[in-house]
């Protein structure tokens, strides 16, 4: 039985690389004059750079997510030692 590649988002999602792009995107497009929605019209002009910081938050908390059920798979396979606490 073959197992099926993961989608091209959900690469995405868990690539390290990706999220750094996202982020430096992000950062450029929220301190870059060029908008959407002009910055001069007061908060108006701010929703649209809200609404990418909010959309790379969550973004960001997919890929943490992603990568805390890959380590818990990992170590329920016993690929990975788990801390275990003594009580």
């Amino acid at each position: 039985m073959t197992e099926q590649q993961p989608s091209l988002l959900k690469r995405f999602h868990n690539n390290k690389n990706a999220q750094r792009l996202l982020l430096a995107l992000t950062i450029i497009y929220v301190i870059s004059p060029i908008d959407t929605i002009p910055d001069v019209m007061p908060v108006i002009g701010w929703l649209d750079d809200a609404g990418i910081i909010i959309a790379e938050i969550a973004q960001f908390l997919v890929y943490l997510n992603n990568k805390k059920a890959s380590f818990e798979k990992k170590v329920q396979e016993g690929s990975i030692e788990g801390k275990e606490e003594d009580k």
